[in-house]
This record gives C-alpha cells, structure tokens and sequence, in this order.
C-alpha cells in the first residue's frame, strides 16, 4: 500500500510567478532580500547560511533561522524555526538545469560549503562540497551526506532561495479558463468587509441571485429594471431620472403630504394630500 500525504500548506498555489529565468538575486548583499511581484511575496534568498547538525554524529544538518545550537538538536523533535519548501531547478528553464544559487548565471540548485571558519566570506573553492557528496531535501529543508561527512569541526553553509509565497492552506489564484461545476456548501471570507469580487476596472459580467440580496451600500452606473420598470439617468451629464414602465402605482401610507416635489431652491413645485394637490406653495 503506497500513501501520498500532501498537506494544504505544503502546495505552491503562486509556483507560476517563480522565474524560470533571470534570478533576482546574487551576493551576500542580497541575504535576506524577498523577491516580490503583482503584489505578493514570493521568495527569500539566503546566503551562506549555517546550517545546525543533529546530536548524534555530523551527516545529517537542518535548515533553521536563527540557527540552534554548536552541540547539535534533537533530530526527533520538530524545531519551530525549521525553514522549508525550498526552490529547486524543476522550476528554470533547461538551460540552468545545474547551475547553482551563486554561479555567474545562477539556478536554484543549492550551493554547499563545509569549513572550520566562521566567516563564510572567505571560502574558496576547497569549501564547496560535491553535489555527489550530499542531498538536499527541498521541501523540509534537511541535507544529509552519503560520503565525506563534515569533521566535528566543520560547520556547513549553504546558498539557496526560499518559496515564501502562498500555499493552498492560505490562499489560491488561478489564471486562464477556470470551470466551476458545482459548490456545495457557503462560500464565507475570513474576515468581514475586507475583500472583493472583482475590481473597477474587471468587472463580472452577470450575477443570478434566487434569495435576498443584503447590501450595505449600493452604488450603480447602469440602469436597472425591478419587474419590468427599468430606472435610468436622462440628459447629456446623466443629472435626470428617467423611469420607463407602462403604468405607475405610488402608495403612501401617512396622512398628509403623501408625495412633494421640490426644485433647487428648496420650493414645492408639487405636493400630493390625502385627495388634495397643491402647486407651486410649500406648506
């Protein structure tokens, strides 16, 4: 029996604003620095960043920030600063399929350093581990060595980029044709009054609602028809009303001044009583 587990949160739902091309990032400048575009965060780059082993020998290293203990952790227990879901060259175009993060033109493939120094800054090429010499697990962030394991005075750096962007656990964007078939169940934000459906400039087209529409504030552009009487702006600045039905039925259920029309200056030009019309006077 064979089980795939796939959490929500380990999902990539904006994998497709990943460049496959022209990494944003190079140099120890640029630790730190999150790539963002159309609005959302998207990855981190890390350089040279120390790695912490495990407490009972020296080939398996994790990937945390800030980095634990010299001594080494518990590999049993999950640590809270644990980074994960790293970008690996499935991502770059085929071109950059073995480059690395700190190459002239560089991919996503890790770069790997082992040394007793602690100024990263000044490795050389004698520091750089063999890629035949580890494995990098991407999506936990964890490197383990198959051959020449660090001393017990090594300490292990590595170069890489992070995904930071939203996972399905958080959130999901689609583009192209989507099809829809059927919802089942409410479809509720998290928050009130906090997001949109759609924007000024990309519009739905119609919208069926069978049951009551509660709106807090609406504004309209457009006529609107309710039982075959169609409201709508008249003039050539859109100041006028204009309602088109074949009849009209008003009903009031007050006592007096059942129906008033004033003009600009605030006077009555026409006002309905119970059975009595009044022109022209405010009373």
């Amino acid at each position: 029996t064979s089980t795939l587990d796939i959490q929500a949160a380990e999902v990539y739902t904006e994998a497709n604003l990943i460049p496959t091309s022209s990494l944003p990032f190079s140099g120890s400048s640029q630790t730190g620095t999150t790539y963002s575009t159309v609005g959302s965060n998207v990855m981190k780059y890390w350089y040279r960043h120390r790695l912490t082993k495990h407490n009972i020998g020296h080939d398996v290293w994790f990937f945390l920030n800030p980095t634990g203990s010299a001594d080494g952790i518990t590999p049993q227990i999950i640590q809270s600063q644990q980074q994960t879901n790293f970008i690996s060259n499935k991502y770059a175009v085929p071109s950059l399929a073995t480059a690395n993060t700190e190459d002239g033109t560089p991919g996503y493939n890790v770069k790997v350093f082992k040394s007793t120094a602690t100024n990263s800054g000044s490795f050389d090429n004698d520091d750089v581990v063999s890629t035949t010499d580890y494995a990098f697990d991407y999506k936990t962030g964890i490197l383990q060595f198959d051959q020449n394991a660090p001393s017990s005075n090594d300490i292990v750096y590595v170069t890489a980029v992070q995904y930071v962007g939203k996972t399905l656990d958080e959130g999901i964007s689609f583009t192209g044709n989507t099809t829809l078939i059927s919802v089942s169940s409410s479809m509720i934000p998290s928050a009130d009054d906090a997001f949109d459906i759609g924007t000024s400039t990309k519009e739905w087209k119609d919208l069926f609602v069978d049951g009551t529409a509660n709106i807090d504030t609406l504004s309209l552009t457009d006529a609107f028809t309710y039982n075959g009487v169609t409201f709508n702006t008249s003039g050539s600045t859109n100041e006028g009303l204009s309602i088109t039905g074949s009849n009209f039925q008003l009903k009031a259920t007050g006592s007096d001044n059942l129906f008033t029309l004033y003009n600009n200056s605030d006077e009555i030009v026409f006002q309905a009583d119970d059975k009595v019309i009044v022109l022209g006077a405010r009373t």
